[in-house]
């Protein structure tokens, strides 16, 4: 079901339950009018025919001409009955339409009773009179007011049909407009391909409603979805770049070697090369692997003890005390303060990569590894005395293949530091790059506690 469709449903189910209600309402409050309003005829047939009766002798010529007047006009299926003190009936004999002492003794207690039988509505009253009290009790049925009831039953009905029907067409109306904006959205969205991530949606400058926001909100996707298009093109071109190279040193080496017969000493030589190129491409190729498994690994989480993990890796890259690494704890930090939620091999590989950086560009000063707790984060420092990072490069250090011009002397592919930025992101951490050209560089890990 369309969603103007359902929209256009519920608004008419919550009118025609109004509707209902209202109606229902109207109908009783009419229904309850033409039952009182018989029940006054009733008494006013009562109190005539007790005046016909009885009243001759107290009644002027002139009010008793308008009773005789008006005793005839009787009311349909109309049966008065007259009763004197002892419940006997008097002046009018009764038949088949008897009224029990019981019913007879309310109307003395009460003085006057209103009730109903089927269709027939009685009203009794006590009436006082110089020849001694009497009760009076009129019946009638109400058959044309009945009638009317039924008539208007049926406009009823078929008014709330009509007006349900009208409801449903002016409400497929209204949620046809005002889904309009969404179904100019979707078209928009629909022609936009992998070739043309450049185009956006319009935006109304007058305009801050929800369908605005929308629009705005798919503009960003769309943006994101750009930026990770043209990073996956130049990632592609990068390790395409880095691939060939070594691929054409072998490829040239064989080639070479195998166009004249060489010494022992020059085939030696040559396989060395192959295999120190073959070396290179393992590592571009396993650094490409971790780098496209960070996303896929970062589920299995664990709790990770961050003194106990920056021991390892300063054991790791140290080879066993080859490199010189200064490993500084806070003092008194306890280890059930310094534990976060995460992947360890990849934090392990994060924060490694960073310390053998430091190591490669320091030419064996030494490293220094902090760990302390601020505040509500954990914060690992990495603090090299290299040859520092330029200014204006320090925001490109993250991408991948990306390696600082002062670099070109120190092996390595640019990835690493690629795979640490990501890493750092999935764990919800953040990475800082401080460095002086000459003096050194620090890296700043923040993860939250």
């Amino acid at each position: 079901m369309k969603v103007k469709t359902r929209l256009a449903l519920q608004f008419t189910m919550l009118f025609a339950g109004l509707l209902l209600l209202l109606l229902i309402g109207i109908y009783s409050l009419v229904e309850r009018n033409r039952i009182n309003s018989f029940y006054d005829k009733l008494d006013d047939r009562a109190t005539t025919a007790a005046q016909f009766y009885l009243a001759e002798d107290n009644l002027s010529q002139e009010s008793f001409r308008n009773v005789l007047k008006k005793y005839p006009r009787s009311l349909n299926q109309e049966v008065i009955r007259i009763y004197d003190d002892h419940f006997q009936p008097v002046f009018i004999p009764e038949d088949t339409v008897k009224w029990n002492r019981q019913v007879l003794k309310e109307i003395v207690s009460n003085r006057k009773l209103r009730f109903s039988q089927g269709k027939r509505q009685v009203c009794g009253i006590y009436y006082a009179d110089n020849s001694g009290n009497f009760l009076v009790v009129a019946s009638a049925v109400d058959a044309s007011g009945m009638e009317n009831m039924k008539h208007l039953a049926l406009i009823m009905l078929f008014a709330y049909l009509t007006s349900i029907i009208i409801t449903y067409l002016i409400g497929l109306l209204f949620a046809h407009l005002a889904l309009k904006p969404i179904t100019h959205i979707i078209s928009n969205v629909q022609s936009i391909r992998a070739t043309s991530l450049d185009k956006r949606l319009e935006l109304a400058a007058s305009r801050r409603d929800e369908l605005n926001q929308l629009s705005a909100t798919i503009n960003q996707l769309l943006e994101h979805m750009e930026q990770s298009f043209e990073s996956q093109k130049v990632f592609i071109a990068n390790a395409s770049h880095e691939l060939r190279t070594p691929i054409t040193a072998i490829l040239g080496e064989a080639e070479i070697t195998l166009l004249d017969e060489r010494s022992t000493i020059e085939y030696k030589q040559a396989l060395e090369n192959i295999i120190e190129e073959s070396v290179r491409i393992n590592g571009i190729i396993n650094s490409l692997l971790e780098l496209a498994q960070a996303n896929m690994d970062y589920n299995d989480l664990q709790t990770i003890m961050m003194d106990e993990l920056l021991w390892e890796v300063v054991e790791e890259c140290s080879q066993h005390g080859r490199h010189k690494i200064d490993l500084k704890l806070s003092t008194g930090l306890q280890s059930s303060r310094v534990q976060l939620q995460g992947h360890r091999h990849l934090l392990f590989i994060a924060l490694s990569n960073v310390v053998k950086n430091a190591i490669k560009f320091s030419n064996g000063k030494e490293v220094t590894c902090e760990l302390s707790r601020l505040n509500n984060a954990i914060m690992v420092r990495v603090i090299d005395r290299g040859i520092g990072i330029p200014p204006d490069e320090i925001n490109k250090i993250f991408r991948p293949f990306y390696r600082s011009k002062n670099a070109g002397g120190f092996e390595g592919h640019g990835i690493g530091l690629s795979l640490t930025e990501k890493i750092v992101r999935l764990s919800n951490g953040k990475i800082e790059v401080f460095s002086d050209i000459g003096q050194g560089t620090v890296f700043q890990f923040t993860f939250p506690y």
